[in-house]
């Protein structure tokens, strides 16, 4: 049976993984970023057991969680979730 998610604590690499994509894709779009920053930080408040979200495809040792075009990267261990990362899925045009 999945464990019970206690805390939630984001990493170093992941608060800094989500403010070097506001400052890249919103620098320009206050309002945008401060919703897109509230989406993903609350979604990871949601996380009620470690296996509620899906394992991920390129990493399977952690979970995601999809958010608009981000995924949030997550470890379980004793009760604790590990937001290890905040990555773009969207395709670069270039």
């Amino acid at each position: 049976m999945p464990g019970n998610i206690n805390q939630v604590v984001w990493t170093r690499q992941a608060r800094e993984s989500l403010k070097a994509i506001l400052d890249y894709r919103y620098k320009d779009i206050p309002s945008a970023r401060k919703i897109v920053r509230s989406d993903i930080i609350g979604s990871s408040k949601e996380i009620v057991f470690s296996e509620q979200y899906q394992r991920d495809d390129i990493f399977p040792e952690y979970r995601r969680i999809i958010v608009r075009d981000y995924k949030v990267l997550y470890k379980e261990l004793k009760g604790v979730a590990y937001i290890l990362n905040v990555v773009c899925t969207k395709a670069s045009n270039k």
